[in-house]
Order: C-alpha cells, then sequence, then structure tokens
C-alpha cells in the first residue's frame, strides 16, 4: 500500500495537472482599507470645525507656561537641620575604548580618569528651595554670577530672576542632587581638589 501512494505521488509531480478557470461564483469586492494619513486629517478637520483643536492647543501652552514658571520639584528633599558635609569623588574607570573622529584610540579602557584635572570649572553651586526666604537669603548672601551658579530644588526661577537680577537654574529630574548624594537643602558644593566637597547648612525658618 505505502508503495502505491509512493508511485501516485512521483506521477503527480511527473505530470502536473494544468490549472483550470472554474468560473466565479458570488461577486467580488476589492479590498479598500482607508488611509491613515486620511483619517488623521480629517479628524483633524472636524477638531478644527467644533473648537477642540484650538482648546488642545491653549491647554499645551498653558501647561508649557505652568511647568517654565515653575517646574517639578525634586523629590525626596528635607531641610537641613544640622552642618554636614562630605566629600564626592567624580572619577571614573572607562568600560571601552575612548577613540576621536580619526578612529585613533586616546584613551583605553581601564583608564582611570577624575574630570577635575582636564576642568577649570570652580563655581560654587548652591543647590535650595526657593519658596523658603531663608534659604533664599543664604543663597543670595555669598557670590555673585562670576562665582556662583543658583540652583532652585523647588521654586519659580523666573520670578526670582526678575526680582533679583539675577539667574536661576533648576535642577531638573535632580540630577545634581543625585549625583551629589543630597538629602537636606540648602547644600553648597564646591571645588576641593581632587574631589568635589558637599555642604549641608542649617538656616533660619522664615515661611
Amino acid at each position: 500500500m505505502r508503495r502505491a501512494v509512493t508511485l501516485l505521488a512521483l506521477a503527480l509531480l511527473a505530470h502536473p495537472a494544468p490549472a483550470k478557470d472554474l468560473g466565479t461564483y458570488g461577486p467580488l469586492f476589492e479590498v479598500i482599507e482607508p488611509s491613515i494619513l486620511d483619517t488623521i486629517r480629517t479628524r483633524l478637520r472636524d477638531m478644527e470645525a467644533t473648537g477642540e483643536l484650538d482648546a488642545m492647543r491653549r491647554d499645551m501652552q498653558e501647561r508649557t507656561r505652568r511647568y517654565t514658571e515653575r517646574p517639578r520639584p525634586v523629590p525626596g528633599l528635607g531641610k537641613a537641620e544640622d552642618y554636614r558635609a562630605w566629600d564626592v569623588d567624580l572619577t571614573i574607570t572607562l568600560k571601552e575604548d575612548l577613540a576621536d573622529h580619526r578612529g585613533r584610540v586616546f584613551a583605553r579602557a581601564g583608564t582611570v580618569v577624575n574630570p577635575l584635572a582636564w576642568s577649570r570649572f570652580d563655581k560654587r553651586i548652591v543647590l535650595f528651595d526657593g519658596d523658603d526666604p531663608a534659604q533664599l537669603r543664604f543663597a543670595l548672601e555669598d557670590g555673585d554670577e562670576l562665582d556662583t551658579l543658583l540652583v532652585l530644588v523647588s521654586g519659580d526661577p523666573l520670578g526670582l530672576m526678575r526680582a533679583h537680577g539675577r539667574r536661576f537654574y533648576f535642577d531638573q529630574d535632580g540630577v545634581l542632587v543625585g549625583r551629589f548624594g543630597i538629602r537636606n537643602v540648602p547644600a553648597v558644593v564646591s571645588r576641593a581638589d581632587p574631589m568635589m566637597r558637599v555642604e549641608e547648612f542649617a538656616v533660619g525658618d522664615e515661611r
């Protein structure tokens, strides 16, 4: 029996049957998919006609304005109650070779690098809560724009800039706070080769 099936299969392969038109049975419909771009354009026209699009624009502008004037505060910070100081080592060990635009390697993996050995940055960085009058006064009492960066962890940088004629920055996403291990403000970060010195200062409460 198995041999008969095998012979039948070989015969069919050797002499393929010709294609045969069996005719058309029932109506045929063309497959039509709506264009995603046309769908989007139609939706935008509908939103514009109803005023929904203008409302969305105004909402986005208002949210952007609010965030610019008052970014999200850095979470998890307290107010310094005692003086505390520590050093932070910025030294890194390269995990891979570094090469210039021509492919020439100028630093090998495993090389230990201290950025302070290559940087001339020597400004004090004062991180503080701009909504606390005592912390604001502390931040402003020493230094100027040439030697001090004023960095908010909460508050209105533009409003403070207009009020005091100084540039105020904001530690968005808590990058500086995290890098220097700061848990309380006000805090001052300054250069103390070969490390960075971090100090937290207790100030009066004048809210």
